[in-house]
C-alpha cells in the first residue's frame, strides 16, 4: 500500500513539472509573439525652440558652432534650429521609435496648424494618421520673447508681463486647445504629451545676484516666475481637459529640481548670449542676437529627456 502511494506521488509530481513547463513555454511564446507583433511607437514632435533643441550647442566660439543642428535649419532661409541633442530626439532613440520632428525655433501656435513658417509648411501637415505619440510644446511665443526682452534690456515694468500673461489666458490657452482638437482629428489614436517649462530662473528667495545681478532684479525674478508658472498652468489644464498627459519637469525625482537655472552654480539654461544670433551674424539687432538666451543647454535637454522618457514609458 505504501509502495503504491509513493509511486502515485512521484507520478503526480512528474505530471506537475511537465504541466508547468508546458505552460511556461506557452507564456514565453505568447510574449515573444506579442513583442514581435508590436513595433516601436511612431512619434511626432510639434512646437517651438524649447523642444527643437535650440541652445543644445556650443556658442562659445566665434563664429558659433552650429554642427549639432539639422542641416538647413540654421539659415539663411530656415532658422528652426532642430538639434540632435533635443530631448525628443534622445527619447525617440532610446525607445527605438521612428520620429518626425517638425519643431521650429520661434514657432507660435499659429505655425502648428494655421500658417507656414520658413519653408516647412504647417507643422500639423506632417502628422500621419497612424501616429502613436505626439510630444508638443506650443504656448509661450511670442509673449515669452517679449518678457525676456523686457527683463534683459531694461528694468522690466510689471504691466508688460501682466499684458503678456493676459494674452496667454485669453488667446494662447485657446490656441493650444484648437491644436489638441486638430491632432485628435488627424491622428485619433495618438497619445499626446505636452512638455512643461524647466526652471529657467531662480525661485523667489534663491540667491542669484552673484551671476545674474548685473541684469536681473528681485522684481524681475518674481515676474519671470509668474510668467513661467502661467505657461505651465495653461498646459496642465488643457492636458487634463483632453485626457492627455502634462509632463511636469518639476515633478518629484526630476533632475531639474536640483536647481540648474541660469543663475545657479551649474546652469542648464543659457543666460544672455549676445554672441549667439538667432538670425545670423549679419543681423545686428540686439533683440535678435539675444534670443538664444534662456534656453536649455545640452545637459538641460538630457534632463528633460529623462523626465519625458520616464513619463512615456509609464503610460505606454
Amino acid at each position: 500500500m505504501h509502495t503504491a502511494a509513493r509511486y502515485i506521488g512521484r507520478h503526480m509530481r512528474s505530471l506537475t513539472v511537465i504541466a508547468v513547463t508546458v505552460v511556461a513555454g506557452l507564456c514565453a511564446s505568447s510574449v515573444l509573439t506579442h513583442a514581435e507583433a508590436s513595433p516601436a511607437p511612431r512619434m511626432v514632435a510639434l512646437g517651438n525652440s524649447y523642444i527643437s533643441g535650440q541652445g543644445a550647442d556650443d556658442y562659445r566660439p566665434l563664429p558659433a558652432d552650429t554642427s549639432s543642428y539639422e542641416t538647413g535649419t540654421t539659415g539663411p532661409d530656415n532658422y528652426c534650429f532642430r538639434s540632435r541633442h533635443a530631448a525628443v530626439e534622445l527619447v525617440a532613440r532610446s525607445l527605438g521609435a521612428p520620429l518626425i520632428n517638425v519643431t521650429c525655433a520661434n514657432a507660435q501656435p499659429q505655425h502648428v496648424d494655421r500658417t507656414a513658417q520658413f519653408d516647412e509648411g504647417r507643422q500639423i501637415d506632417h502628422l500621419p494618421a497612424d501616429t502613436d505619440i505626439v510630444v508638443m510644446q506650443v504656448i509661450g511665443n511670442p509673449e515669452f520673447l517679449n518678457v525676456v526682452a523686457c527683463v534683459q534690456l531694461r528694468e522690466c515694468e510689471p504691466n508688460t508681463v501682466r499684458r503678456s500673461m493676459r494674452v496667454l489666458d485669453e488667446q494662447q490657452r485657446h490656441d493650444e486647445r484648437r491644436i489638441y482638437r486638430k491632432i485628435k482629428a488627424r491622428a485619433p489614436d495618438a497619445r499626446i504629451y505636452t512638455l512643461g517649462a524647466p526652471q529657467v530662473v531662480p525661485r523667489v528667495g534663491q540667491e542669484y545676484r552673484a551671476r545674474c545681478g548685473w541684469f536681473m532684479s528681485d522684481r524681475e525674478v518674481v515676474l519671470l516666475n509668474n510668467f513661467i508658472d502661467k505657461v505651465d498652468e495653461i498646459s496642465r489644464a488643457n492636458a487634463a481637459l483632453f485626457g492627455e498627459t502634462f509632463v511636469d519637469l518639476d515633478r518629484a525625482g526630476s533632475p531639474w529640481r536640483q536647481r540648474h537655472d541660469l543663475c545657479s552654480a551649474d546652469p542648464w539654461i543659457w543666460g544672455p548670449r549676445l554672441h549667439a544670433p538667432q538670425y545670423g551674424p549679419d543681423n545686428l539687432s540686439l533683440l535678435n542676437w539675444s534670443l538664444g538666451s534662456y534656453h536649455p543647454t545640452k545637459a538641460g535637454q538630457r534632463a528633460t529627456a529623462q523626465v519625458l522618457g520616464d513619463v512615456i514609458r509609464a503610460r505606454e
